[in-house]
């Protein structure tokens, strides 16, 4: 079967199971056609990850199968008895090997369960101990990760700071005076040993802007005495401004190294970085990326799927 018999089958598939399973659902409930129209769908979903690696320059296009896949998969659920499960069902977007995320995922909203009635430092510790359990990769692996897959959007990768973007051909690493790795908790304030080289905190920036930042903490710079800006990021000598599509995931970022390796953030760093949680609030790409991530490393940052914990923990 060539790859366009195999795109037409997946996405035919899929859709007639969706269309049946929602119809069939909405009719009446609790019947046991909802578990064979599950497998087929992931089925469906599992070829299309085997299609695309096979034909990674056919992405884009397995990525809109894979839109209106979940699209009538939402469907369905909405009209389901089950359509009050704590989890959503998001788009993986441009996730490529999300099988482990899928497998897992009764697990996954088991374990959120457990965590409704907690706040504070009892979810803070719940959290840790079930996301302090994961795949760790030595640093030059978990860069190749992020340059070659996790980052990489057909050939390009973008500074989270700036916005600019270079190409890079999937499959091979940039040169350093293009792009550097970011660790947005800084190595030199404490991201050592298997924390250097997790990858829920770093991202690509631009050798410049990733020097401008250093290990300065994150805040809202002094306009009146801004020394460098780029792309809607700034910084004064003293506070490093974030350029607001890339706000909201670096606070979660920081939430989430902060809870996995127990450190604490101080105050005036906590105090922008919720509010940038809450202004630039959780999107599709970077739950593709916690999908992708969980994929490799087997641990998801928590403060993505469930935002609201952000308001239950008083102090990080």
């Amino acid at each position: 079967m060539n790859f366009k018999n195999i795109k037409k089958y997946a996405f035919l598939l899929g859709l007639s199971v969706a269309l049946s399973a929602g119809t069939t659902l909405a009719a009446q409930e609790g019947n046991d056609n909802k578990g064979a129209s599950d497998k087929l769908l992931e089925e469906a979903m599992s070829l299309l990850d085997q299609v695309e690696l096979n034909s990674p320059k056919s992405r884009s296009e397995i990525q809109l199968i894979r839109q209106k896949l979940n699209k009538y998969k939402k469907m369905s659920i909405k009209n389901s008895a089950d359509d009050n499960a704590p989890e959503l069902m998001f788009s993986r977007m441009g996730a490529t090997t999300n099988s482990y995320s899928r497998n897992n995922k009764a697990k996954r909203v088991a374990f959120y369960n457990s965590c409704r009635n907690l706040n504070n430092d009892s979810l803070k510790q719940k959290l840790h101990d079930e996301c302090a359990k994961h795949t760790a990769y030595d640093y030059k692996e978990a860069r190749r990760f992020m340059y070659t897959q996790i980052d990489n959007k057909n050939g390009t990768l973008e500074c989270v700071y700036t916005g600019k973007v270079i190409s890079v051909p999937k499959g091979s690493m940039p040169n350093s005076s293009q792009i550097n790795c970011e660790h947005t908790w800084p190595q030199s304030k404490g991201a050592t040993g298997d924390a250097k080289s997790d990858m829920h905190h770093l991202f690509p920036a631009d050798p410049d802007a990733n020097g401008k930042r250093g290990s300065f903490p994150f805040g809202f710079v002094d306009n009146s005495n801004i020394k460098w800006a780029e792309g809607g990021s700034k910084f004064d000598g003293s506070v490093f401004e974030v350029r607001k599509q890339h706000r909201g995931n670096v606070a979660r970022a920081m939430f989430y190294f902060s809870t996995v390796y127990e450190m604490p953030l101080d105050p005036d760093q906590e105090k922008t970085l919720r509010k940038w949680h809450v202004e630039d609030p959780v999107d599709a790409n970077e739950i593709a990326r916690n999908d992708y991530i969980e994929s490799l490393q087997h641990n998801r940052n928590p403060y993505i799927d469930h935002p609201e914990y952000v308001e239950k923990i008083a102090d990080f």
